[in-house]
């Protein structure tokens, strides 16, 4: 691209090789024909004009640079935030996805454990039913053998009272026996016959006797035998009757039972009613997954994009500043011009104070050139300090103070390091620090580091002079359109930092 401004006797002319880059040295200035006396002040003023329109696109273009910046970190704030979110999303996603298969898996479970309850429950209310009955059963048996028993003792208490009726009667034949002995004994002969009938009779009597008391000793030994096991028979059969009771808890512990096994298959429906929506849950998130992996995806290509017109901003934004840069290299006069040689003649000046004192051991050049930045603790913004601060606080505020009556427009003057370390700042931005941020931003500027692209510009230049258009921050998210002059400062041939002033352009 090549941009020419030709009079009769003066051209100028700018190589961008890249489209927007602005030229490396300011200009070449062409003197190809005398130029005459009405021709040269008609081109200097069409320069002068030229130049202020420049600077006034500058500025312009600038305070868009910044606006697109601004809009530029936003958006990359904003699509980092996106790609967060469809992070996070995607984790929901994983998240909701495994929600999913579990709760396929509880219903599963839940059914498997109504089916086994089901089929356990009837497993055991079969047994138990069986068991009861086998129970109730063995109750009435015993009920009916102790019912025997009884019986059987009521025949025996009988048996044993006619053996003792046997006995008594047994008794008495032996006692008749011995009376019709005694009374054949007296009739003599005549009552042999009846002797021989009384010694049968007490034969008889005495086995009479004989088997009742053995039917006796039977019949008490028998009674023994039955009293136990008709004490036997009453403990099972208690035990039987416990045995009933407990199965009537038993039934009631199988309805309870039965009622678990209702709440599961309760339980097993709800899970199921759960799975549906969670279920549907996990296919809406897929769903806005992908939807939202396509917006970030475009997110990122715009926050791509809008940095690539950023970066192409940075080279409009440098290919005004040289433009406006040949026109004041060029000899015509603008509205910088003062300002910008009594900014050269005071950077020469504070050059001159740093080699004296260097010269003088006032500071050694070690420590002039200290780029150990040290926080200073509790401010914010952040300040540090090097071991060239104190000294520079002491030596600038003469360079510093009076330059800022070289004219109206001028808004400070103050050295920064090549690094964009300003040490000591006017006396109106030096004040100490509150603890509001917004109000020390815009009145506590000493002592901070600007290492934004205009400030390391104006630390880092090492041409005559620099002339930038920036928007200075001054906290809380305002700005102020700014003219940033600078120039060089060399101390004993080594390049320290650079001479700032701002310069207001009439367009806050």
């Amino acid at each position: 691209m090549v941009h020419q401004f030709q009079g009769n006797a003066l051209a100028v002319s700018v190589e961008d090789d890249a489209g927007v880059e602005p030229a490396s040295s300011g200009g070449e200035i062409d003197r190809q024909q005398p130029v005459a006396a009405g021709a040269g002040e008609d081109l200097a003023r069409v320069v002068s004009l030229v130049g202020s329109r420049l600077g006034s696109l500058s500025v312009n273009i600038a305070d868009m640079h910044g606006a697109v910046g601004d809009v530029a970190a936003d958006i990359a704030e904003e699509a980092r935030a996106f790609h967060n979110l469809t992070g996070s999303l995607r984790e929901i996603a994983d998240t909701s996805a495994v929600a999913a298969s579990v709760a396929r898996e509880a219903v599963g479970s839940a059914g498997a454990v109504r089916d086994g309850l089901n089929d356990t429950a009837s497993s055991i209310e079969n047994a138990l039913s069986v068991a009861i009955r086998d129970i109730q059963e063995m109750a009435k048996s015993s009920n009916a053998v102790f019912g025997e028993f009884d019986s059987v003792v009521s025949q025996l208490s009988e048996v044993y009272g006619f053996s003792e009726s046997i006995k008594d009667i047994a008794a008495e034949t032996q006692m008749l026996a011995i009376n019709a002995s005694i009374m054949a004994a007296h009739a003599g002969e005549a009552g042999r016959g009846f002797a021989v009938v009384a010694d049968s009779v007490r034969l008889l009597a005495s086995q009479t006797d004989q088997v009742s008391r053995d039917i006796i000793t039977r019949l008490e030994k028998l009674s023994v035998s039955v009293e136990k096991l008709q004490k036997q028979n009453r403990s099972s059969a208690e035990k039987a009757s416990a045995a009933v009771e407990r199965s009537a808890t038993i039934d009631a512990d199988l309805k309870k039972f039965h009622e678990f096994g209702e709440s599961v298959a309760a339980m097993t429906v709800e899970i199921s009613g759960i799975s549906k929506p969670v279920e549907r849950a996990n296919s809406i998130c897929s769903t806005v997954l992908q939807e939202v992996t396509r917006l970030d995806r475009m997110a990122q290509e715009n926050s791509g994009k809008l940095a690539d017109t950023t970066k192409k901003f940075n080279h409009l934004v440098s290919f005004s500043e040289d433009m406006v840069l040949l026109v004041e290299e060029s000899g015509i006069e603008t509205e910088d011009s003062a300002v910008i040689r009594a900014c050269m003649k005071a950077a020469a000046e504070t050059a001159r104070i740093f080699e004296n004192a260097v010269d003088s051991g006032q500071i050694s050049m070690a420590a002039l050139f200290d780029e150990n930045y040290r926080p200073i603790g509790g401010t914010n913004p952040q300040q540090v300090m090097t071991a060239f601060t104190e000294f520079t606080d002491k030596v600038m505020p003469a360079i510093q103070e009076p330059f800022l009556k070289v004219g109206p427009r001028v808004v400070f003057c103050a050295a920064v390091d090549r690094n964009g370390y300003l040490p000591t700042h006017n006396l109106k931005y030096s004040q100490p620090q509150s603890d509001d941020p917004v109000w020390n931003a815009a009145n506590c500027r000493n002592r901070r580091i600007f290492n934004d692209r205009t400030g390391l510009a104006a630390g880092r230049n090492k041409r005559t002079f620099l002339l930038q258009t920036y928007r200075r921050d001054m906290g809380g998210g305002e700005y102020h359109l700014m003219k940033d002059l600078s120039c060089p400062i060399f101390v004993n041939g080594r390049h320290w930092g650079g001479l700032r002033v701002g310069l207001t352009t009439g367009q806050q």
